[in-house]
């Protein structure tokens, strides 16, 4: 592409990020105190998902049923995460919530670090990534809510550190037990298997199935099964933090609580997971030409396949951005931040039930597809 046209899509990109700035900026002075008082709240019905998990380890530690606990929500993570987490469970809820806290800054901290380190990426650079993750709306909604995704960050990570440096088998090894604690990304599986390094793959397999036993073993065989159970009975939640592709067809195209569907189209799920698995095909064989930005484009194709990627998920990717700012894509990474800014109150200005307002609550699909085009490998020129 020309060098001109190059220039001036840069500038365009960078005059986008600098609105978004603007509106992020604008929202969270308006709205914004309430991610915090979320953060600092007492309630444990609050950070309802760490009350899920804590429920679940504090009746695996006194013998009760891990996954019928009286939690508001239903626990979709499976009997290894129960077990992973179960000292938490030894804990009173409150002081469980705020050592998990810590802890997940700690990974964010370290994942960020980390990936800048890979990347090398310039310190002053990796300073600025690491300011706009920690006031960035998928971390702060993640600490409120006491979600797991800056640990999961972390195992990939360390996986794809592993891969860069040529260490196939070591790199499989938190790759199976990330996926095994979130089986939605399981995709990230077939960059190994699409490149022929068999080691990888073979490691990943099998440390994910050892740790799937023995969790299974551990906390019960009949635990499993209902977990599997809780999956199978759940569906694309169409509310509007949702940004898998399902999850937007259902927003879209079918009769829901949250927004007014564009049209009813009967088919629109099937075909917007169709769609998914067709983006994660693409996506492995894209991988190949460059397999260490095609690793996070895996990760990302994964949610957008997913019946649930909660915007949170996000944060799973910006490693991939932190190499997009590497290698000199700094519109794009600074775009693709300056989305994450974007507070989860977005959506009080849409409340309306207009064809725009629908729209516009699909707003953080659209920032996950995004992120997915971005670190998507070109195909080769032909000579």
């Amino acid at each position: 592409m020309d060098k001109r046209v190059l220039r001036g899509l840069d500038l365009l990109l960078a005059a986008v990020a600098a609105g978004v700035l603007a509106l992020s900026f604008w929202l969270n002075v308006r709205f914004g105190e309430v991610t915090l008082e979320r953060i600092s709240s007492d309630s444990m019905r609050v950070h309802v998902d760490f009350e899920t998990f804590w429920r679940s380890a504090e009746a695996f530690l006194r013998g009760g049923d891990v996954y019928d606990t009286g939690a508001t929500l239903a626990n979709l993570n499976p009997p290894l995460w129960i077990l992973l987490s179960s000292p938490l469970g030894l804990l009173e809820p409150l002081t469980a919530y705020r050592t998990f806290v810590l802890v997940s800054l700690a990974a964010t901290v370290g994942f960020v670090a980390w990936s800048a380190g890979e990347a090398r990426l310039g310190g002053g650079r990796a300073a600025a990534v690491a300011g706009a993750v920690l006031l960035s709306s998928p971390l702060l909604a993640t600490l409120a809510l006491g979600q797991i995704y800056p640990l999961l960050a972390l195992g990939l990570v360390a996986s794809w550190a592993a891969w860069r440096r040529g260490h196939d088998r070591v790199s499989g090894v938190p790759m199976g037990l990330v996926v095994a604690v979130k089986p939605s990304l399981a995709p990230v599986l077939l960059l190994p298997l699409a490149l022929g390094r068999w080691g990888a793959f073979g490691v990943a397999l099998l440390s994910g199935a050892v740790a799937t036993l023995v969790a299974a073993v551990v906390v019960g065989f009949g635990a499993t099964l209902e977990w599997i159970r809780i999956l199978l009975e759940s569906s694309a939640s169409p509310f509007w933090d949702n940004a898998s592709l399902p999850a937007t067809a259902a927003r879209l195209f079918t009769e829901n609580r949250f927004t007014r569907p564009l049209a009813l189209l009967p088919g629109a799920i099937p075909l917007a997971q169709l769609l998914g698995v067709a983006l994660v095909v693409l996506t492995a064989l894209r991988a190949r030409y460059d397999p260490e930005a095609g690793f996070w484009a895996l990760v990302a194709a994964a949610l957008l396949a997913s019946p649930i990627a909660w915007h949170n998920y996000l944060l799973l990717v910006v490693p991939g951005v932190v190499l997009l700012l590497a290698r000199g894509r700094v519109a794009v990474a600074t775009l693709l931040l300056s989305l994450q800014l974007i507070p989860p109150q977005w959506p009080l200005l849409w409340q309306q039930g207009t064809a725009l307002d629908t729209l516009m609550l699909s707003l953080y699909a659209l920032i996950l597809l995004l992120h997915w085009a971005a670190l998507l490998p070109p195909r080769p020129s032909s000579p």
